[in-house]
């Protein structure tokens, strides 16, 4: 016999899951019913997978070689020409969809789901509100309201499936006869079809036009985040379910103002005697201008909170902060006063231990 190792196309350390999957694999690609099968290669992956599949024929192989005498020798009972399929390993629901039909009956039609994309301000992306958006997409037939049929023609029973969408034949393999359910070809599953097909959308039961919309913006949205509309995308053919709309949001940037999270985060830029001896700011904020008190002794980059002054929390109650960072700025060049003056502080902070 034929190694089984050589035929699978695995080594002898590999596992049974390893050659489970090897023996799926090539199963598959020789079957005789694909274009591509070979029966015979076919044969040979699975009287392989017969002493393989196995531990104590496998154990058997290995300590006597070639000499073995596997399962299907002299035509096993129930075997298909000298050896037993395992529907299981082969995974029989795989393989009997995918080239018997699987006896499964037409999924309901459905409309493709659309993508758009929209554009709004960092603003109105703290606020909320509504953003009106407008698409080209398939749409019910106004003059047929989507059955597909010239209006006063009738929709009759499909003669060919007698109204049930599906069409039924038998077919010979190697394993024997098997059933095979398909769509119908004449009413594409749907069981039943226009004597005379409308004239506008041609028996599509949609036709092309624009579509304007009035999205929700929710409070607090972020750039890249998407609103889904369901059932607002392009119409099914002949009535069926719509697809949906997917409105990808992008946030314009703001000047001042930058997200972080639900925070918001902004820069004040002051001097070093400001820093010293304190000050005031009016801060830009999501709600317009807000008072800051800066208090003497101000490091660099030191941070203020203005409590929920930040982004809403979407979905849920609450508000970031909005944190602003300091920023202290140090002149490059000094007046003859302006150096005569510091050289005063630093005298006077030497004698004190101003800095400790």
């Amino acid at each position: 016999m034929t190694d089984p190792y050589t035929t699978l196309g695995v080594d002898k350390t590999a596992t049974a899951d390893d050659i489970k999957r090897a023996y799926r694999k090539l199963a598959h690609q020789y079957h005789p019913d694909k274009e591509s099968g070979d029966e015979e290669r076919f044969k040979e992956v699975n009287a392989a997978y017969q002493v393989l599949g196995d531990e104590e024929k496998r154990s058997q192989y290995d300590q006597f070689g070639t000499t073995f005498e596997d399962a299907g020798a002299g035509g096993a009972p129930g075997g298909f020409g000298g050896f037993n399929v395992n529907f299981e390993d082969l995974g029989i629901n795989d393989v009997f969809e995918q080239f018997f039909g699987g006896g499964r009956g037409p999924r309901q039609a459905r409309g493709d789901d659309i993508g758009v994309d929209i554009t709004i301000s960092f603003q109105e992306s703290a606020a909320g509100g509504k953003k009106e958006v407008t698409t080209r997409l398939p749409q019910t037939c106004s003059r047929c309201s989507g059955n597909a049929a010239e209006p006063g023609t009738p929709i009759k029973e499909c003669t060919t499936c007698q109204g049930s969408g599906q069409v039924s034949t038998t077919r010979q393999t190697m394993l024997g006869t098997f059933a095979q359910t398909t769509v119908c070809p004449e009413c594409r599953g749907e069981g039943k079809k226009a004597e005379q097909a409308c004239t506008q959308c041609r028996g599509e039961g949609r036709e092309l036009r624009e579509q304007t919309l009035a999205v929700d913006i929710p409070a607090g949205i972020a750039d890249g985040q998407t609103i889904r509309l369901s059932g607002k995308g392009a119409a099914a053919k002949r009535g069926g379910q719509a697809g949906d709309l997917y409105v990808k949001v992008h946030v314009d940037a703001d000047d001042s103002l930058q997200r972080d999270g639900d925070e918001v985060r902004s820069t004040e830029t002051i001097s070093f005697v400001e820093a010293t001896l304190g000050t005031e700011r009016e801060v830009e904020t999501l709600e317009g201008k807000q008072k800051l008190d800066i208090p003497a002794g101000t490091q660099p980059n030191a941070e203020f909170r203005l409590s929920g002054k930040g982004f809403p929390h979407l979905g849920s109650a609450g508000r970031g902060d909005h944190v602003v960072t300091i920023e202290v700025m140090i002149p490059k060049k000094l007046s003859k006063q302006q150096r005569q003056a510091l050289e005063s502080f630093r005298t006077a902070k030497e004698k004190k231990g101003l800095f400790g």
